[in-house]
């Protein structure tokens, strides 16, 4: 029997696309020729998937073809102009939908990592309320920014979070970057062991880095209004999506200031 869906109490085995039908519609309509999906989780080697149209089945039918079909829709329009590399503004609107796509899809996406033991990142509540009201976890993240070429792929890595110089570890982190057309979306998720009290928390960091200025952060929310897109990466070089990818690799370990002392 197939494992549960992570979202629900069904069988999981729904066949999910990481990116939607009518994506890879507009490749082939456009006669866009990429050379593979990139793909890579954790510490492990980047693999090129020759596959574009990769499922994934760690989801029901159910979910895959109602609440989950549904965020895709609503995205439709905003993806659209990201796929032709059209300017648009991004409304406080805009920026709640793609912040939930960002989130549903960095549960699916870490549904397959290998782990110690299976154990997930995101808690079988987080997933839960992400199905019942798009409701986004706790101490995440999310960054909007653009490429100068068109890409498919998604990148993944744990984080651990330190205090004390790095000395004391108090919690784990998992970040995500997703890159489809010209358009990709970076989130981080924070989770703290239960002795800590994370309202004395401050959100943690990475390194200071050419990303800073070419992403925008449209979760939580700061501003009322963004223009897309903002500086691109590029593939390679000074300004390149490598920066990116790596923001939060830094040893895989961020050290982070807290707004009072919290470790006894």
């Amino acid at each position: 029997m197939a494992p549960p869906c992570i979202f629900c109490d069904n069988n999981s085995g729904s066949e999910e696309h990481l990116w939607p039908d009518w994506v890879h519609e507009f490749i082939r309509k456009n006669g866009i020729e990429l050379g593979g999906l990139r793909v890579q989780e954790g510490t492990g080697p980047e693999v090129i998937e020759y596959n574009l149209e990769k499922t994934i089945n760690t989801v029901c039918d159910k979910c895959n073809n109602t609440w989950m079909s549904q965020v895709e829709q609503k995205n439709r329009l905003r993806f659209f102009n990201m796929l032709r590399n059209e300017p648009f503004s991004l409304d406080p609107g805009g920026m709640k939908i793609i912040t939930q796509w960002a989130v549903m899809k960095s549960m699916v996406m870490e549904s397959i990592k290998p782990r110690l033991g299976n154990e997930k990142f995101y808690t079988r509540e987080e997933c839960v309320a992400m199905r019942e009201r798009l409701e986004i976890p706790a101490r995440t993240r999310v960054w909007v920014g653009a490429l100068d070429g068109f890409h498919l792929g998604g990148h993944g890595t744990d984080v651990t979070i330190c205090a004390d110089g790095g000395r004391t570890r108090i919690g784990t982190g998992c970040a995500h970057t997703i890159y489809m057309g010209y358009f990709v979306t970076q989130l981080v998720t924070e989770h703290f062991y239960p002795h800590i009290p994370i309202d004395q928390v401050s959100p943690i960091q990475p390194p200071v880095g050419v990303s800073d200025s070419r992403i925008i952060q449209i979760h939580p929310r700061g501003l009322r209004k963004a223009d897309w897109p903002p500086a691109p990466f590029t593939n390679g070089g000074p300004n390149g999506i490598g920066h990116l990818l790596h923001r939060w690799r830094q040893g895989e370990k961020v050290s982070m200031v807290t707004k009072n002392s919290i470790v006894r």
